[in-house]
């Protein structure tokens, strides 16, 4: 009998020591780095832990609600190996509050408060004016009262109870207000935290180590709600000066945790556009011919020849990504981006799609629609079982300090040109919360060389703008943006930059300057109209008076017109237009002059228009 309990308890101890090794062990995280792209993000955690002899279970927990579960990299340093990794769901913690959060709840604990107060002092009026007018008798059956008392005993009650009734107007209508703003403030809660989410992730990965040890972990992961756009403050401190461009970065996002203090890079390229090329299927034209066979792959897809489009998601809701979409019998397909979407130019024969993704069970789908919602089931390898070895030797702690002296020391952003994105390494740390709103991060200051002239449509408006024109814009690796324009230290307006101009130069308009005097003005006794038997012939003559009342010299340009007919009933019959050159095509007269300080000018130009006599045209 002794034997038998011995050998209980033995058993029982390593069923404990069992459970104990396998027990999950909590990790807490720090992000270090993020790499923002145009459209989503990649997040770099780091965190150190002791590993037992043996294998154990790693919780890396507080991790963003909205990762990609398919992004996930988990690496270490030390004397142990990397099992498996495991992504799921924490519906019982949520994620931490963004700081506005926590602003608002203190305001509407302290307007509550507030209210509860003013009730209070309410209850103590009411509780005032009971009791006065629980009292008012005066006197007694027998005897009266005097006339001065009855005017004291009247004076009091009405000053009292005015009193009381004021008091207590102004708390209800204190009240009042305190309401109406506690419910803005709850309606925006109410809205933050339904963008925030309701619960955070954790990836969980097992680990198996021959001796104690000391590890450290990088984890990584890609989360869609995150992104960034480029924006412009243009200086120019004279036109003598060249341009002082400061190019920077709005960067959002709304992962659910907190960019504390974190390295960021830039990236010009977008993931969730997906990297897989188009592919071109031939284009068969037959008549057509409705099919009657019977079996799932020789029915004809009513959609064949066409472009269809689709996403692919697992049981969960879980956008899959690079999942493979495979046109039945054919070598036409493609594969799923970011969202898990994918669109697929169907052959003429086309009836099924093939549909398959690692860990998941292969589904032969029909087509049967433009846009086909695919789910796929869990096959028999599942994310917890793919096996990934790291085993490295740890760095020394001389390597670390170096690594946290390179992180600290201020050097400038820099630029990284990859094989097809941009990336610009900011060089200080910045904090952006888990709000939505832009913060402003610097990226880089460029002093850029620019040729100074003014430019004046006055058909359109008779104001000179000042512009610079830049070359070799092209290889300061700029975006499409918003501007900022400053002009001798004054903000003159905003502008837009136009990246993807194909022109070697780049045109920054400054804003107007009111001291060239441009007036367009025509000339009557040169516009007028002929008949001639069913046509009629109608002429125009301008001119364009200028005056530079600057006290230095400039260089302008001037541009007008002349009409361009699109039928052949209508004839163009250009006149004079000295000094200009004309763009046939357009029809756009340029003039370019320098004009000295004080100087005045005079342009001109006519045209005749011969078309139908009953049909009008718009020739002004």
């Amino acid at each position: 009998m002794r034997k038998i309990t011995l050998l209980l308890l033995l058993l029982c101890f390593s069923l404990n020591q069992i459970i104990a090794a396998e027990k999950e062990k909590e990790i807490s995280s720090t992000i270090q780095k993020v790499t923002v792209f145009s459209k989503g993000a990649q997040v770099f955690r780091t965190a150190e832990t002791n590993l037992p002899t043996g294998k154990s279970f790693l919780k890396f927990i507080g991790i963003s609600p909205s990762i990609i579960q398919q992004s996930i990299q988990v690496k270490g340093k030390g004397n142990f190996t990397i099992l498996s990794i495991k992504y799921q769901k924490n519906h019982f913690v949520a994620p931490k509050k963004s700081g506005e959060i926590e602003s608002l709840q203190a305001k509407l604990s302290e307007l509550q408060e507030q209210i509860d107060r003013a009730g209070i002092r309410s209850q103590v009026l009411r509780e005032e004016e009971s009791l006065i007018l629980a009292n008012k008798a005066i006197g007694g059956q027998q005897n009266g009262v005097s006339i001065d008392g009855l005017k004291a005993a009247a004076a009091f009650y009405r000053q009292r109870l005015l009193e009381i009734k004021l008091e207590k107007f102004d708390i209800s209508k204190a009240i009042k207000d305190y309401n109406v703003e506690k419910t803005k403030i709850s309606k925006q809660l109410n809205e933050l935290n339904a963008d925030q989410g309701i619960h955070t992730s954790e990836v969980v990965v097992a680990v198996t180590a021959e001796q104690a040890t000391m590890a450290t972990f990088s984890l990584s992961y890609f989360v869609k709600e995150a992104g960034w756009t480029p924006s412009y403050d243009i200086r120019v401190k004279d036109i003598r000066n060249p341009i002082s461009l400061s190019y920077k970065a709005n960067v959002f996002q709304k992962s659910g945790e907190d960019w504390s203090k974190v390295m960021l890079s830039l990236s010009t390229s977008n993931p969730t556009q997906g990297g897989q090329k188009p592919t071109l299927a031939p284009w068969l034209l037959d008549f057509y011919r409705p099919s009657y066979a019977y079996g799932r792959s020789s029915q004809i897809s009513p959609f064949a020849g066409n472009r269809i489009k689709g996403k692919v998601t697992d049981n969960n809701g879980e956008e899959l990504i690079g999942v493979s979409i495979q046109v039945e019998g054919t070598s036409v397909g493609t594969t799923t981006d970011f969202d898990g979407s994918f669109t697929l130019d169907l052959p003429s024969n086309a009836s099924n799609l093939v549909v398959s993704y690692i860990g998941m069970k292969t589904l032969t789908t029909a087509v049967n629609a433009s846009f086909m919602s695919i789910v796929l089931e869990d096959g028999d390898m599942l994310l917890d079982e793919v096996v990934i070895v790291a085993k490295n030797k740890r760095g020394s702690n001389k390597d670390k300090k170096k690594a946290k002296l390179a992180v600290t020391k201020p050097v400038p952003t820099t630029t990284r040109q990859n094989t097809i994105s941009v990336s610009f390494e900011i060089a200080i740390p910045y904090s952006i919360a888990n709000d939505g709103k832009s913060y402003l991060v610097d990226i880089k200051q460029h002093e850029l060389p620019a040729y100074y002239e003014y430019y004046c449509a006055p058909k359109l408006d008779k104001n000179a703008f000042l512009t610079a024109q830049v070359t070799g814009w092209e290889d300061y690796n700029l975006l499409n943006g918003a501007v900022n324009l400053f002009f001798e230290g004054t903000y003159v307006g905003k502008s837009y930059l136009n990246a993807q101009n194909a022109q070697d130069t780049l045109s920054l308009s400054l804003g107007r300057d009111e001291n060239i005097v441009i007036e367009r003005t025509k000339l009557k006794e040169f516009s007028k109209k002929k008949f001639l038997s069913s046509k009629k012939v109608e002429s125009r003559a301008w001119k364009i008076d200028i005056r530079n009342n600057k006290p230095q010299s400039i260089n302008l340009v001037v541009q007008d017109q002349f009409p361009v007919s699109t039928n052949g009933a209508i004839e163009v019959k250009k006149g004079k237009y000295d000094g200009a050159t004309l763009d046939e095509a357009t029809g756009f007269l340029t003039w370019k002059m320098e004009l000295a300080p004080k100087a005045q000018k005079q342009l001109s130009f006519d045209y005749a228009v011969r078309s139908p006599k009953k049909q009008k045209i718009q020739l002004e």
